[in-house]
Parts: structure tokens; C-alpha cells; sequence
């Protein structure tokens, strides 16, 4: 995502549309907070003030500052954050780079670059990757994308060494460090590393285990293996005890992982015992060390994801009691490695953020009575700590808020100074452009179950420069998210201001199976994906059709990966509904995903699909289903393909068969080929290109403007 700048020049000229704003810095609003405590924060703003009265224009025809190569092009997108010897390093994923991770170095406020730009900063463990460094004793522990093995950076220097030099076939992800990383040392240092094996195509194949490498040597030994997966490995502080989290098929980690803790012993493991976690029933996640070696962790056994601790000496669990705060959730699901939304600053003392309602909040926990209080940070989306703290009373971290795009923090737990290091642009967004997200909570009317409500978080246009012509509404782009088992926050996002700038109501919808609402509403999904969700995505056009919020003959879909699977079976299952699709990288026949997809999720799409007792003219039968492509003769609007040529997630040959058969029926659609990008677009070109297909597309499908004057 992109940010505006942490701090502005004293003044500068914005021109919009041969108009000129002045930009005056302006210092940010300070929340209110609980009492006696302040909140200082170091960045300012740029509001722009306008010269001339309102035009009055069409929604969706309205000028914007956000251009395409903006929102393509400019700006870096964070991965991880990590913390050591009172320095801060963060992996910069760089469009204009080729998506290149580049990890740079935070002292006070400055950064630089420290890794050559030879490398690459990502993993492509489970896919998805994430944890790709981890920082100790000043040194970074990296896996490079190339050779996927692990190596040593020397900040100082800029100096790399190759740590594991292994097939290529390997993959490796750090996790945890300890001992020392000096070869003069005569006990040098191990890291705990997840190890992913490849050299078998087949994704039933792949083997993963959990290894601890031996810095000095390149030893590699087993530490766990048998299970399907392994992560968030942890030394103890005094090294005499290791944690991990591992699940098997059919689980994905946010239905059934278990947490184990063993002894170490410079490099023997014994006493392995389980702490917590069952197949199918509880999802244990994050665990992490105290400093006197309590072992902390969340578990979702109570319906929300909640903060426990264990004694490693008897295995007790506990949850720690936080009155009033029993139906929030301190987690999220682990689609990639490095989660991080808690860290334990002192014995006694822990800050955590939690989620409620797609809004992120912090809390300071007292460890000894488990008491907390609210601390009003203004950070409240894409949260990810760094797992260590700078100090006693101060931490790293990654977020965005309402107004603010994803940026690099320091806060200070005891003032509550939070220091803006990086944001992830240096666009000067003005405020007054800025359209405000409201979560909204709406009943469901379309579909099977017409039980509860659904949610979502809706922007509706903003541009000062513009107003609508009398009496009319927008159009309005429903976006679904990717997982499914995801959330959709409330953080500032560059794409979102791009529509509604223009004159587009933007929507996000966390449909029936999103996380952050609890277990239950994760799993009213199962065995209905495809179903609930396209109706909750439906059900939320109709609410805010009824409402007269929105023009209800201009409405258009779009969404990523399970997002896009949504788009297709929207436009299939309420043709009435929508007026224009966008599918990215989305999913067309559901049986093909679930015999050609990636080892994570070979088996995630079964228990969304089907009930367990379900035999195989029963699983044929939903697999027609819930297939788009085999329905694509009741779509009748427009539909636009957007697919990565390297996607192992959802395959090319996904989209190629929803093109095919949506021109066997008759039916209008276009699909565009990035060559070189995976599963999500990384390069700069890439991202300007799939924005101006997209507009283009709305243009012609929901403003129903002529093609020559688009």
C-alpha cells in the first residue's frame, strides 16, 4: 500500500487538473486517549485548500491526483519488520524494482539500504512467504528469492554470507535465532527454520519439517517433522527450550494448528509435549516467549481468537482474563509467516492490539494481575509488530489508520510518542480527498440463509474539487476479498481513493467466513463457499441500493483469488445485480483448483465445499455446481480477466477456461496476461496496466459510456 510522507517540505504548489492547491504543513489531530496520558505524533500532514468553487460533474467522471503510475509505480509495499540493537529493519517490496525485497535499516529516523541489490528479500515458503528476515545481534538472517536458501547480512559492511547451500529445490524460512553469530565463537549460533522440499512436483509431494541450521557448520538437523506443516518456531530467552505450531491436511492453521514445546540442547531436542491445540477444533497461533520463559500464545477454543499463557513447567494453560474484551480477536489468520500483533515488553508487561468490528485497537496488558488499559493509537489496520521491543517501553511496528496510509512506527509505551520512520509514499494525499471508511452491519435478503447479518466497510465518492449533478447517486464497485478465511480493515488504501475520487462508492464486504468476527462466522462458510458469501456480497447491494446510496443500474464486482471466484459466481448466481466483473487471478472451476493448486491450500477448498459424509456423486455434483465456467451462459455482464503468466496458486488455465466458455456462450469478455507475476502483481508495469484495463472496463459497464470517448 501506499502512504503519504512522514514529514512535508514548508510548503509546496499541487496542480490538479491546470488548478493550483497550496500545501501548508499541518500538525495531526491528537486522538483522546484515556486520562493522563498523552499522545505525541511526529508526522504532519498536507491539507490543500482550494481556489476555486466545486465543478459539477458525473460521478465517475470526476479528475484525480491519483493517477494510474501513482498508484502503480509510486511507493513500496512493507513485508516485515524486526528489531535489534536498538535499530530498526524493514523488507521494502519495490514496484520499481521488479518487486525486489530490499531490507533497509532505521537508526533514530534515518534509513538506508544495507542489502546489495543482488538480492532479494522474500521466501516462498507455503506460497505466500512472509517472515523473511529476522534480525539479532545487529546481523539480519535473510532467504534470499533466488536460491531460497538462508543467509547472513552484516548491516556494517554490507557483507553476505551464504548460511544453507542446499539443492534448489529447498526452501527456508528463519524464525528464530540464538547463541552466537561470530564463526570465532567455539559454540556459534543456531536458527530455527522452516524447511519446505520441493524436489517432487507433485504438491502431495512437497515435504516440510521444522530444522534447526547450525551457523558456523551448515548443519541441518530435524527437529520436527511428519506433519504437513510447521511454523512461528521460538528459542526461550535462556535457550533451554524451543516452541512451534504444526498442522496436517485437511487443517489449514486457523482451524486446527497445536502448539509443542520441547527442550534444546545446542542442538538435541527431547520432552517434546503438546501445550495446546485440536485437529478441526481449536487454532493455536503466535506463540511467543516471555522474558522469565512463560510461554504466551492465542487460541481460538473459546469462539475468539484470546491471549493464553502456559507454565513449562507443568503445561498449564491459562487465558489471560481481560474483562470486557472476551469477543475481540488478538489474532488473524496466518495466510503467511511473521504474524505478530502482540509483544511482551517486561515480566509484568505486555502491549497487544486486537480487532473488532475491522478496526484495530491497543491495549497495555498488566501482566500480574491481567488488568489493561486502552491506549488511543492512531494506527488501526495492517498491524504486524516486530516480535522483540526496541526497549522496556518501546516498540516497532507496521500499520495504517483511516487517514494514513501503511507506515513505520516507533511508540514509546510510557509517553506514547509514536514516531513515524517510513511511509510507504511520499504522495501528499490531502485530507479533504480522503473518503472515510463506515462499517456497516446489513441484513442478509439473497440466498439460502437469511439468518444474522453480514458486514462490510463502505467509502463513498470524495473529491473537493467536484459535486454530483443534482439528485443523482454512484456507481458503485463491490470488492471482495481473497482467502476467503480474510478481513478487509480499515486502513488508508491508495486503490480505494482512486475510484472514489473519480466519483465511485467503493464497498469492501467481509462476508460470512472473513476472520476478525469471530470463530462461528469463520465457519458458517464451510461447506457453503460459493454460496454465502456471493449472497452476502448481493445482500449488500440491495442494503445500500435501499438505503439511496448508490445507483443500483451501476454496479460492478471485482476481487482477488477467492475474491475473484466470487466475482464469477456473482455475475453466474445475480446477473440483475451486477453490471460489470474484474477477476483477478480468480477462480473459474473449482475441481481444477482442487486438483492443480499449491500444497498449502490443496485441501482448503474441500471442507469449504463440502460436508465431510459427502460422497463422490455428491462432490460432483457441487463441484458443477460452484463452477462459474460451467454456468457461464447466465452471465450477461461484461467481464474482464486479469492472471499472472507464474500463478501456482490459481493457474492461468483457470481464466483461459472462463474466457473460453464465456465465448462458446455468447458473452462478452477480455483477458490479460501479465507475463512474469505470480499470484498478485509486484511490478510497476503490471499494476499501472491492470488499474487502466479496470477503468476502462467501469467506464464502459457502469458509467455506459461511449467507447470512443473513453
Amino acid at each position: 500500500m501506499l502512504s503519504s510522507a512522514d514529514n512535508w517540505s514548508a510548503s509546496r504548489l499541487w496542480s490538479l487538473r491546470g488548478r493550483f492547491f497550496f500545501i501548508r504543513p499541518t500538525p495531526t489531530p491528537i486522538p483522546k486517549h484515556f486520562p493522563n496520558r498523552s499522545i505525541n505524533l511526529t508526522n504532519n500532514r498536507a491539507i490543500a485548500t482550494t481556489i476555486m468553487s466545486p465543478i459539477t460533474a458525473p460521478f465517475g467522471q470526476w479528475k484525480s491526483p491519483i493517477s494510474s503510475t501513482l498508484l502503480g509505480a509510486d511507493g513500496v509495499q512493507f513485508e516485515s519488520i524486526a528489531v535489534s540493537n536498538g535499530k530498526v529493519y524493514v523488507i521494502e517490496g519495490r514496484p520499481k524494482e521488479q518487486g525486489r525485497g530490499c531490507v533497509v535499516e532505521y537508526s533514530g529516523r534515518d534509513g538506508r539500504d544495507i542489502l546489495p541489490v543482488k538480492y532479494d528479500a522474500r521466501t516462498k515458503v507455503h506460497e505466500y512467504g512472509g517472515a523473511s528476515m529476522i534480525a539479532f545481534e545487529g546481523h539480519i538472517i535473510f532467504s534470499d528469492r533466488e536460491t531460497q536458501d538462508l543467509h547472513k547480512l552484516d548491516p556494517s559492511t554490507g557483507h553476505v554470507e551464504r548460511i544453507t547451500k542446499t539443492d534448489t529445490a529447498l526452501r527456508y524460512a528463519a524464525t528464530s535465532v540464538m547463541g552466537s553469530l561470530s564463526d570465532s565463537q567455539a559454540h556459534s549460533g543456531w536458527i530455527l527454520a522452516i524447511e519446505e522440499d520441493h524436489s517432487k512436483p507433485l504438491p502431495s509431494e512437497v515435504r516440510n519439517r521444522l530444522v534447526a541450521v547450525n551457523i558456523q557448520s551448515g548443519d541441518i538437523i530435524n527437529v520436527a517433522s511428519g506433519d504437513d506443516f510447521y511454523s512461528a518456531a521460538q528459542f526461550s530467552p535462556n535457550g533451554s527450550r524451543i516452541c512451534w505450531t504444526q498442522w496436517s491436511h485437511p487443517d489449514m492453521p486457523w482451524t486446527g494448528a497445536r502448539l509443542y514445546v520441547a527442550k534444546w540442547n545446542n542442538g538435541e531436542v527431547t520432552d517434546v509435549h503438546l501445550v495446546s491445540g485440536v485437529p478441526k477444533k481449536e487454532s493455536v497461533s503466535q506463540p511467543r516467549w516471555g522474558l522469565e520463559n512463560t510461554l504466551y500464545f492465542t487460541s481460538d477454543c473459546s469462539g475468539y481468537w484470546q491471549l493464553y499463557r502456559s507454565r513449562v513447567d507443568t503445561l498449564e494453560c491459562q487465558r489471560i482474563a481481560l474483562r470486557g474484551l472476551e469477543e475481540v480477536e488478538f489474532s488473524q489468520p496466518d495466510w503467511r509467516l511473521g504474524n505478530c500483533t502482540y509483544v511482551c515488553l517486561s515480566p509484568t508487561s505486555m502491549i497487544a492490539s486486537y480487532t473488532k468490528n475491522a478496526r484495530w485497537s491497543f491495549i497495555m496488558i498488566d501482566l500480574s494481575n491481567d488488568s489493561w488499559q486502552e491506549i488511543n493509537v492512531p494506527v488501526t489496520d495492517t498491524i504486524i509488530l516486530a516480535d522483540s521491543p526496541l526497549s522496556d517501553t518501546k516498540i516497532a511496528l507496521l500499520g495504517s489508520s483511516e487517514t494514513s496510509f501503511n507506515t513505520v512506527f516507533t511508540l514509546d509505551t510510557d509517553t506514547l510518542n509514536i514516531s513515524a520512520l517510513k511511509a510507504a509514499s511520499d504522495f501528499p494525499m490531502p485530507t479533504s480527498l480522503i473518503s472515510k471508511p463506515e462499517h456497516i452491519s446489513f441484513p442478509r435478503v439473497h440466498g439460502e440463509n437469511l439468518e444474522g447479518v453480514a458486514h462490510a466497510i463502505f467509502y463513498p465518492p470524495q473529491n473537493p474539487d467536484y459535486q454530483p449533478l443534482s439528485g443523482a447517486v454512484p456507481p458503485l464497485i463491490v470488492c471482495v476479498h481473497g482467502g476467503p478465511t480474510s478481513q478487509t480493515g480499515t486502513g488508508l488504501n491508495t486503490t480505494d481513493q482512486y475510484w472514489t475520487s473519480r466519483g465511485y462508492a467503493v464497498v469492501w464486504v467481509n462476508y460470512g467466513g472473513s476472520s476478525g468476527y469471530g470463530r462461528a462466522y469463520r465457519d458458517i462458510l464451510n461447506g457453503k463457499w460459493g454460496i454465502i458469501d456471493t449472497a452476502d456480497a448481493a445482500s449488500c447491494v440491495s442494503y445500500l441500493a435501499s438505503t439511496g446510496r448508490i445507483d443500483q443500474n451501476g454496479v460492478g464486482i471485482r476481487g482477488q483469488s477467492a475474491g475473484g471466484y466470487i466475482v464469477l459466481q456473482a455475475l453466474c448466481d445475480y446477473p440483475d445485480l451486477f453490471a460489470g466483473g474484474n477477476s483477478l487471478y480468480g477462480i473459474g472451476n473449482v475441481k481444477a483448483l482442487c486438483e492443480d493448486t499449491h500444497k498449502f491450500e490443496s485441501h482448503y477448498a474441500f471442507a469449504l465445499l463440502f460436508d465431510p459424509n459427502a460422497d463422490e456423486a455428491e462432490k460432483n455434483r457441487i463441484f458443477s455446481e460452484r463452477s462459474p465456467c460451467l454456468k457461464a451462459d447466465k452471465i450477461t455482464a461484461p467481464l474482464l480477466l486479469l492472471q499472472g503468466d507464474e500463478d501456482l496458486v490459481v493457474p492461468m488455465n483457470q481464466a483461459e477456461e472462463m474466457v473460453e466458455m464465456m465465448t462458446k456462450a455468447g458473452r462478452e469478455s477480455k483477458l490479460v496476461v501479465f507475463h512474469g507475476e505470480g499470484h498478485g502483481f509486484r511490478q510497476a508495469k503490471s499494476r499501472i496496466a491492470a488499474v487502466e484495463e479496470e477503468e476502462s472496463w467501469w467506464k464502459k459497464g457502469l458509467l455506459k459510456m461511449d467507447p470512443a470517448d473513453i
